[in-house]
């Protein structure tokens, strides 16, 4: 992970620090833990607005079934017609 999230000088930090035993694994971690945290804040915020309420998760699953429900539709009338299958 710290080939992802650290920098050059955490990275030798870090190489050092476990090889010599100068580190534990949490203090090794943390600053993972700390990056990736940040990087995720943003996608954070942008979920909250559909965790504080719910019912827009609702419409937009809606929304996206009817839009598939048409497509499948058109989609299933043209193989039908493609295979002859024509239903009165």
């Amino acid at each position: 992970m710290h080939l992802v999230y650290s920098d050059a000088p955490r990275k030798d930090w870090v190489r050092k620090g476990c090889t010599t035993a100068g580190i534990g694994c949490l203090e090794c971690k943390q600053p993972v833990i700390e990056a990736i945290n940040a990087e995720l804040g943003p996608i954070r915020e942008r979920a909250q607005v559909y965790l504080d309420d719910p019912t827009l998760v609702r419409n937009v699953l809606a929304d996206g079934c009817d839009r598939a429900r048409k497509l499948a539709i058109e989609t299933m009338r043209d193989v039908r017609e493609a295979i002859g299958l024509h239903y009165a």
